[in-house]
């Protein structure tokens, strides 16, 4: 409250400025960070029109109006599926599903352009009271469907090209594309296109950076005797994060477990992903403020696709060191890691690998290759907002691979309090004599650290 003019101390507020309950400056670092590595980049937006009849959908729209201002380029892809079913249901037409697919007869073509219309109508609306300028263009051109297995599809086309030049030029203008399911072949003839295979084209075509599907579901859900979902996944039910080889495996071996729906988003992120785009979200939109959360925030709070499982990971720069001492310090106070300077990271960056999701640090390990071709690993940390996401599995499998392809043949760690997350990623107790001598003369009987390794 400020106005009396004054403002609260976060000291007499009872806060501080670190710390769980004080002022979260880890958070504000983080937006600052995005904000300019978000501006002038591209971004599609799916959004299902059930979402129009939950409360939050203005404030959804409103979210979506503030990632424009600060300079994102935003173009809007509202599903109609919803609308549509409405619409032929008062007019009493029939348009049925085929694998869920929809059969665009004549008679129910108009009634899927009012639909259509109908959706995109709200949208301008919104966008409109919150100050931003929409536009709805034809500009991508569609090809019918066709005859598929004796069955013809008639108006139900896919996508054959977008405009890029077109949509480029309105986001110049700092105008917010919406295209809508609708699609013209090059005489004029009209077809209904999948919302969702719309995105994923108009994302591959302009390269977007991110490409949300917002609906009404958390995410991907968790399958049963999934291996590569974490704790943190199975008991909220949703993975936090796939990437293509994990999204391969769930279509190849648990399909039977997966809805059509999520197949199908499984299948178009995994193709979005392999043609570049960076990362694709699937959000519940009915959550208050989920798509500023998922976009500044590297926690997450749907399922994130990206193209490879490693691709957050990377070596230790000497920009890194200030963020490791960081991440380290609880553990440090928890007595789990031994105190270390900068002065000492900065000797050993070398043997350092991070876990760095856009400008946020999530985790840290080091890998340290002796000449017998042992190795050790060692202080693997990550950052407590970020427990439970699989990060510090990731970084172990990265560091092994790096020792496999060294030569390396055991990998040895000292653990005094965490010898049970160990195990769980493939090492197992060990004495001192599979370190190299150098190593067990410096090993230290006051901490009675435990001994760990793997062999390939």
């Amino acid at each position: 409250m400020e106005g009396n003019g004054k403002r609260k101390s976060a000291k007499a507020a009872g806060q501080t400025l670190a710390g769980q309950s004080g002022f979260p400056v880890q958070s504000i670092r983080e937006v600052f960070g995005y904000l300019r590595r978000y501006r002038d980049q591209v971004f599609v937006l799916k959004i299902d029109d059930h979402l129009m009849s939950k409360p939050l959908f203005s404030l959804l729209i409103k979210d979506i109006v503030l990632l424009q201002k600060i300079g994102v380029r935003v173009i809007l892809v509202p599903g109609a599926k919803h609308s549509i079913d409405k619409v032929l249901k008062t007019y009493r037409v029939n348009s049925p599903m085929k694998d869920e697919v929809r059969i665009t007869t004549e008679e129910a073509m108009p009634l899927v352009k009012l639909g259509a219309s109908n959706v995109t109508n709200v949208v301008l609306s919104l966008l409109t009271e919150n100050g931003a300028n929409g536009v709805v263009g034809n500009w991508v051109r569609a090809r019918a469907m066709g005859v598929l297995n004796g069955l013809d599809y008639q108006h139900t086309g896919r996508v054959e090209k977008v405009d890029v030049a077109l949509i480029n030029n309105m986001l110049d203008d700092r105008l917010i594309p919406i295209v809508p399911n609708i699609g013209w072949n090059l005489v004029g003839r009209d077809y209904n296109l999948s919302s969702s295979e719309l995105a994923v084209a108009i994302a591959k075509a302009l390269r977007a950076t991110k490409l949300f599907f917002i609906g009404v579901d958390t995410g991907i859900p968790v399958v049963p005797d999934c291996d590569f979902a974490d704790a943190g996944e199975k008991a909220s039910g949703y993975f936090s994060n796939l990437d293509l080889e994990e999204g391969n495996i769930l279509l190849r071996d648990f399909s039977h477990s997966l809805k059509a729906e999520h197949r199908e988003l499984v299948s178009l992120a995994m193709d979005a992903c392999a043609a570049g785009v960076d990362r694709v979200h699937f959000i519940d939109g009915s959550l208050d403020g989920i798509l500023l959360q998922e976009v500044f925030s590297s926690a997450g709070h749907g399922t994130m696709f990206y193209a490879n499982q490693y691709d957050k990971i990377r070596p230790a720069k000497a920009s890194d060191i200030p963020e490791i001492l960081r991440i380290m310090q609880p553990y440090v106070d928890d007595g789990v890691l031994i105190q270390r300077s900068a002065d000492t990271l900065a000797q050993e960056l070398d043997n350092f690998a991070v876990y760095k999701i856009d400008t946020t640090l999530h985790g840290c390990a080091a890998l340290k290759i002796y000449p017998d071709k042992s190795a050790e690993l060692y202080a693997v940390v990550v950052d407590s907002g970020f427990t439970g996401q699989g990060t510090g599995r990731k970084i172990i499998s990265y560091l092994l691979d790096k020792a496999r392809k060294a030569g390396v043949k055991t990998v040895f760690l000292l653990t005094t309090q965490t010898s049970d997350f160990f195990m769980r990623n493939g090492f197992r107790e060990a004495g001192l004599s599979v370190m190299p001598p150098e190593r067990q003369a410096e090993y230290n009987p006051d901490r009675n650290s435990r001994v760990l390794a793997v062999t390939f």
